[in-house]
């Protein structure tokens, strides 16, 4: 008898799904399919670019609320706008007198101060920037934002320039549109060489870089433009835009090409954030500017300032080591020193000596302003110093600062009275600094002991609410 056929052995059973585990991110290749599923990258940038916008709006409103808008803002674009409409109606005569390059040199300095922005964030290192493929289609979309951008900037600029200047320079609604495109073509042409700058250097060779740049580029640029509109010939601005447009097409295709460019992307957009609302958020750690460079560009070496060395001298020795060598600072301390030795180059005598005053005490108000930030810092707040020590240590760096800039005012003003009356008149090139060192010295003192004063006012107070 045959033996009963033994059933088919049932298939192997899948093994059971795993569980997701909360918190766990899926595999780089499924979120780059999801993300291609629900967008692209000229969406992506676009989403970007729009929230990019937004969040500087935000920013500005925190100063340009409806009060700000209704009493100040309408009304100035009120005045400005009649001004000019006036000139439109009625042109002045200076407009004749105009020189030809000056609309090119005002493009030339709206070009420069572009940059290529390619709309990176610190995210895509995870996964998104292991696509070779989307961060070419991205840098692709940052190009074509980058060059309308250029484009919407030099044609608004021409058109504002066009009815001004048709009547002395002859220009034409042709040429002004040439013009424009032409510069907006340059500004995108300026935008690579200044990526490429950016990426080659640091630090100070990335400042001489870029400075050498912008001079040969805002040279050769209004001279061409200038010679271009001289001839009104329309092979002429063809040729011309043709040869930034091939330009414009080499530049972008090489930039697609380029590797490695995540960290000066993410770098590139900090600074076109802090431009934006740098004014704005000056006290915040959003708008600061990445550092140009590895090392500080003043102070490198560790030698003290002063020779003196107790508590108060090295607790001021650390707060201007660190004010100088914050740029931002320091490039606004040097530009109000400058505009200050104009102001007081260009005003009589009497006027200056009140104006002198006037500037010294604004500085004094701001370098304690300056302090007091420094010492509210968290590291710095740690450290729990006397009262004492406290007040000395910034009434010493105030003091160090207000000298160097006030008696820098003081030499302007002598050398100012020398140069009008002459003969005995040149002494107060050398009295001037003599006196004014002793009144800021005074000055300094009594501003210490006031805020010493409100201080001590203040922390009573404190303890008081706090029993």
């Amino acid at each position: 008898m045959k033996p009963a056929s033994k059933p088919a052995a049932a298939p192997p059973a899948a093994p059971p799904a795993a569980k997701p585990v909360a918190g766990a991110s899926p595999p780089a290749g499924s979120l780059i399919a999801r993300l291609h599923g629900k967008y692209s990258p000229m969406r992506l940038v676009l989403l970007r670019c729009g929230a990019f916008w937004l969040k500087s709006v935000r920013a500005w409103r925190l100063t340009l609320d409806w009060t700000v808008v209704l009493y100040l803002v309408l009304p100035a674009l009120w005045v400005i706008g009649g001004m000019y409409a006036d000139l439109l109606r009625h042109p002045p005569a200076w407009i004749d007198r105009v020189p030809a390059q000056t609309p090119t040199a005002i493009l030339a300095l709206l070009m420069v101060r572009a940059r290529l922005r390619t709309f990176a964030e610190r995210g895509d290192g995870l996964f998104l920037r292991s696509s070779g493929r989307w961060v070419r289609r991205m840098t692709a979309a940052g190009l074509t934002y980058t060059l309308a951008a250029r484009l919407a900037v030099s044609f608004a600029a021409a058109g504002l320039l066009l009815p001004l200047l048709a009547h002395s320079a002859g220009w034409s609604l042709g040429s002004g549109a040439a013009l424009a495109l032409s510069a907006g073509l340059s500004g995108f042409v300026w935008t690579a060489i200044r990526d490429a700058a950016e990426r080659r250097w640091q630090g100070l060779r990335r400042v001489a870089a870029l400075l050498a740049l912008r001079a040969a580029f805002m040279t050769a640029w209004v001279s061409s433009a200038a010679w271009a509109l001289s001839r009104n010939d329309p092979v002429v601005a063809v040729v011309a835009i043709a040869t930034l447009a091939a330009a414009c097409i080499g530049l972008g295709w090489r930039r697609l090409g380029v590797s490695g460019t995540f960290a000066h992307e993410l770098e590139a957009e900090q600074r076109a954030y802090g431009e934006n609302v740098g004014w704005v958020l000056i006290d915040t750690e959003q708008a600061k500017m990445p550092p140009a460079g590895r090392r500080p560009w003043v102070l490198r070496r560790p030698k003290p300032l002063l020779r003196r060395r107790d508590e108060p001298l090295r607790i001021a020795e650390l707060w201007l080591r660190s004010l100088l060598r914050e740029w931002e600072t320091a490039r606004t301390l040097l530009y109000f020193a400058f505009l200050g030795m104009i102001a007081l180059w260009l005003s009589p005598l009497w006027l200056a000596a009140i104006a002198w005053t006037g500037m010294c005490g604004l500085l004094l108000l701001w370098l304690n302003g300056l302090w007091g930030r420094w010492r509210g810092e968290r590291y710095m707040a740690l450290f729990e110093w006397r009262d004492d020590v406290r007040d000395a240590s910034g009434a010493i760096g105030r003091l160090l600062l207000l000298r160097a800039i006030g008696l820098a005012w003081c030499v302007v003003i002598g050398t100012h009275a020398g140069w009008m009356y002459g003969g005995l008149w040149w002494l107060a090139v050398a009295l001037l600094p003599a006196a004014g060192y002793l009144l800021l010295g005074w000055i300094n003192g009594a501003a210490t002991s006031v805020l010493a004063l409100r201080l001590a006012g203040k922390s009573r107070s404190d303890a008081g609410d706090a029993t």
